[in-house]
This record gives C-alpha cells, sequence and structure tokens, in this order.
C-alpha cells in the first residue's frame, strides 16, 4: 500500500463517522450514505488539495454534495408535481382511447409531447428545458410520438390521427 493509500485510509477510517453525522443531519438516514460516499470519493480524487487538517476540508466537500443532492431532489419532486398536473380528460366527448394510450406512457414520454403539443415549444427550447441537446430530445419525441402512434394503433393496427402531437415541432 503506498503512502497516499495509507494516509486516505487512515483519514477514512478516523473521520468516517463525523462526516456521516454531518450528513445524516442535513439530508437524514437514507441518504446519508450517499452523500459521504460521494464526498470520500471527491477526497480521493482531490487528495492533493486535501489541508492537513482534512475534517473542515471534508464537510466543505459534504456541503457541496449535500447542495447538490437538495438541489436534484427538488428538482424531481417539482417534475412529479408538473406531471401530476398534467391535463386529464374531463369532458366525456374527449378521446377516450387517446387518454387511454397517453395513460399507458413513461413520464418521460408524456413530458415529451406535453412541451411540443401543450406548451407549443420549438425542439430546441424543449431541449433547453430538460437540459438535454436539441438532437437528443429530436429521438426522445420521435420515440414518443412513436410509441403513442402504437398504443393509438391498438391490436387492429389501424393509426389514429394524432395530428396535435406530430405536427407541432
Amino acid at each position: 500500500m503506498s503512502d497516499v493509500e495509507t494516509r486516505f485510509s487512515e483519514i477514512y477510517e478516523s473521520l468516517y463517522g463525523r462526516v456521516h453525522a454531518y450528513a445524516r443531519r442535513r439530508v437524514g438516514s437514507e441518504a446519508a450514505d450517499e452523500v459521504v460516499a460521494e464526498t470520500f470519493m471527491v477526497a480521493w480524487r482531490r487528495f492533493d488539495a486535501m489541508p492537513r487538517e482534512p475534517l473542515p476540508w471534508l464537510y466543505g466537500v459534504a456541503r457541496n454534495v449535500v447542495l447538490r443532492h437538495r438541489t436534484a431532489a427538488a428538482r424531481q419532486q417539482a417534475g412529479r408535481r408538473a406531471l401530476e398536473l398534467e391535463r386529464e380528460p374531463t369532458d366525456p366527448s374527449e378521446d377516450p382511447e387517446l387518454w387511454e394510450a397517453w395513460s399507458q406512457l413513461s413520464d418521460g414520454e408524456r413530458e415529451v409531447l406535453a412541451l411540443v403539443a401543450w406548451e407549443e415549444l420549438r425542439v430546441a427550447d424543449a431541449a433547453r428545458c430538460l437540459g438535454c441537446s436539441a438532437p437528443v430530445f429530436s429521438v426522445r419525441l420521435h420515440r414518443a410520438r412513436k410509441r403513442l402512434e402504437r398504443l393509438l394503433a391498438g391490436p387492429q393496427g389501424a393509426a389514429n390521427p394524432i395530428s396535435t402531437l406530430t405536427e407541432v415541432s
């Protein structure tokens, strides 16, 4: 074992509990292990940047990991809330087959289709909204459209028109 590995092991063994307690107080028991693992992964990668007294530095790294964790959790929660608010069929005259097919799509497929059809975003803008490139979004949109078409076709194989979902792009 090299000197760096030995020193890192000593730091890990002596400070793991304190860093874990720090993380647990901020993100709860379930996410604390993940935060600590990422903190020590950063510590290993940046071992040369670690000061002689590593605990405050490790707390700073853990703080950044916690902030990223909270941001990601908030983003996921906002996405879930937005998907829960998606338009549901309320008028009996609406196409029940369309809504049945819509309910069988994944959250991601519904999100891609909704951004283009309901929000009327261009591909580039919708891609920016999801944090991906326009070509990646175009592929996702194409796949979601094809899946919706297959669901609408049903076992008979006769596709229903879905012009509102395929014309706006």
